[in-house]
């Protein structure tokens, strides 16, 4: 597990540490102690000589020194408005003591929970949402309760409500599902539980931790699901990233269980061969702006190569899928995109129950263009909400947000179905009346309901955004042209995570990696873990039944 399966580079094992007369020597690196390589650049790996932080079949220990002083000021800057903030720390990691590198707030929807606030003083939606909604403070406030809910930031002795449990949802319904994309919760007042990204090279050029200039540190505790998801990837032969959980300790305080991930930089893209990486922004359309490249700067971050034209073969697909009709797309989308990669990604994404994938409001995804074959390819990314909805999705059910068939929140902003505007919605807050709403749950992956437009037909938004929905998957799931292909790919990658008993060999890895913390006691781990078997045992004899 947690393997990425590309071509990577060697790199010389460098002794760093040992034992002197019985005490234990612990490596200190600093500033001064750079290296270079035979490159032009200086490289210093400053982990080369340290275990694998990867390796699951030992135990890891990552511990961050930061002044209050910068703790406040990034916590500041975000609530006022949304600014990640670098600040310098001291980390180590497995012994090895790094100075100055730089870490920031990393996330989007999960800082929720931080309590950002807008230009006039009230509740901020989630970075994504704000941009194409008109909704009074009351609304952003409900809707971003709802929407911290999902992801389990929201505070019951805020709500006043009984916050949900592993013990009053089960493994096939409900939002959490299996339980396990409950546990990331993020509390201002709790540094430990902020999600982190950490880069060794922010304030110190050249520098990489064992080939990586930057790592990921998830929110929540034992996020089972997400390091499941990112395993059974990577398993199925797919570009993953890799994770390994940690004991994890800032400013000397009470250890807690966290998750560490692989953050695709230059050196990850490279390794994929020739090509071009790109992620995708949280705010971003995937529509055509244009044929002016700056008019995508806000929309794809380029992780590899010189940033010169590379971004010209996404401009080219988009332009086509603005105004290729149904038999166009049919016949010449395997001119743009590498159809059976793309296939086996929205598949996954489907077994892995994944609300938040290329389509989601999110927008997780890498873009890969290969120039050896000149196709795009879709990279998963952000599995925190994957296997943790409803097991009962077959391959033609859509996953919305809340883990089971249906439409994502706010995906009528703006626009009329069957005469309903917005504003004669119920609120946020409310249910609404579902006498002559469309079943969503019965509905095909793909098809419409009646009175919603396309994706051609949606109004612009100035600056894109989105609220979820991607016309390239959607299409693709609605033509029959690659149904074949799809329902193909779909059940061996069923075969391949779960029928064989994979799903179940990689979360018993999984569980032995686990370290029992100050904060996370071994039961607990031990009810995560079992929640998480439950879930994988309901969605293998789900898909099972509908392959009889």
């Amino acid at each position: 597990m947690n393997r990425r399966l590309f071509l990577g580079t060697s790199a010389a094992i460098i002794a760093v540490g040992g034992v002197l007369g019985g005490v234990q020597v612990v490596p200190y690196i600093s500033s001064g102690e750079i290296q270079t390589s035979a490159s032009s650049t200086a490289t210093i790996d400053v982990g080369a000589g340290n275990v694998d932080i990867f390796d699951t079949s030992v135990s890891h220990e990552i511990s961050l020194q930061v002044s209050q002083e910068s703790l406040d000021e990034m916590l500041a800057d975000y609530q006022e408005d949304g600014s990640k903030t670098w600040v310098k720390a001291t980390i180590t990691i497995d012994g090895v003591t790094i100075e100055n590198v730089g870490i920031r707030l990393k996330g989007n929807s999960t800082l929720s929970g931080l309590g950002r606030t807008s230009e006039e003083g009230g509740p901020q939606a989630p970075e994504g949402v704000e941009e194409f909604t008109d909704l009074s403070e009351e609304e952003i406030a409900q809707f971003e309760e709802q929407f911290a809910a999902q992801q389990g930031t929201t505070d019951a002795s805020e709500t006043g409500e009984t916050a949900e449990t592993e013990e009053t949802r089960g493994p096939g319904g409900g939002m959490g599902g299996g339980g396990m994309g409950g546990m990331t919760s993020v509390d201002a007042d709790d540094v430990s539980t902020w999600p982190l990204l950490i880069s060794f090279d922010k304030y110190e050029d050249g520098r990489v931790y064992q080939g990586m200039t930057q790592l990921a540190l998830r929110p929540g505790t034992t996020v089972v699901n997400e390091a499941m998801a990112l395993a059974l990837t990577a398993e199925t032969g797919q570009v993953s990233q890799q994770s390994s959980f940690t004991t994890f300790s800032l400013n000397d305080e009470p250890s807690t269980t966290r998750l560490l991930l692989e953050h695709p930089d230059e050196n990850y893209a490279d390794a994929l061969g020739n090509g071009v990486l790109f992620k995708a922004d949280s705010s971003s359309s995937f529509t055509y702006q244009g044929e002016d490249q700056t008019e995508y700067d806000g929309q794809f971050k380029q992780i590899n190569g010189d940033g010169n034209g590379d971004i010209q073969p996404i401009i080219n697909l988009l332009k086509w899928l603005d105004t290729a009709s149904d038999e166009e797309f049919a016949e010449h989308l395997s001119d743009y995109v590498d159809v059976e990669s793309f296939a086996r990604y929205v598949a996954t994404q489907n077994l892995l129950v994944n609300s938040d994938d290329m389509a989601g409001p999110g927008s997780n995804y890498y873009l890969w263009y290969d120039y050896d074959t000149g196709l795009i390819s879709v990279i998963s990314w952000d599995l925190n909400l994957a296997m943790s909805g409803s097991t009962d999705a077959g391959p033609d059910d859509e996953i919305s947000m809340g883990g089971g068939g249906g439409m994502r929140p706010g995906g009528t902003t703006d626009t009329e179905i069957e005469g309903t505007t917005t504003e004669d919605m119920p609120a946020m807050g409310e249910m609404a009346d579902t006498e002559n709403m469309p079943d969503m749950a019965n509905m095909q992956q793909g098809e419409r309901p009646e009175g919603m437009p396309d994706m051609g037909e949606m109004p612009d938004r100035e600056g894109g955004g989105s609220m979820g929905g991607n016309q390239l998957k959607e299409r693709f799931l609605a033509s029959d042209a690659f149904k074949e292909i799809y329902e193909q790919v779909y059940w061996e990658l069923y075969e391949e995570m779960y029928g064989s008993g994979t799903a179940i060999e990689l979360l018993d890895e999984i569980a032995a990696s686990i370290p029992e913390t100050d904060a996370v006691t071994a039961d607990e781990i031990a009810t995560e873990v079992a929640s998480m078997r439950e879930w994988i045992t309901a969605r293998t004899e789900a898909l099972a039944a509908l392959q009889e």
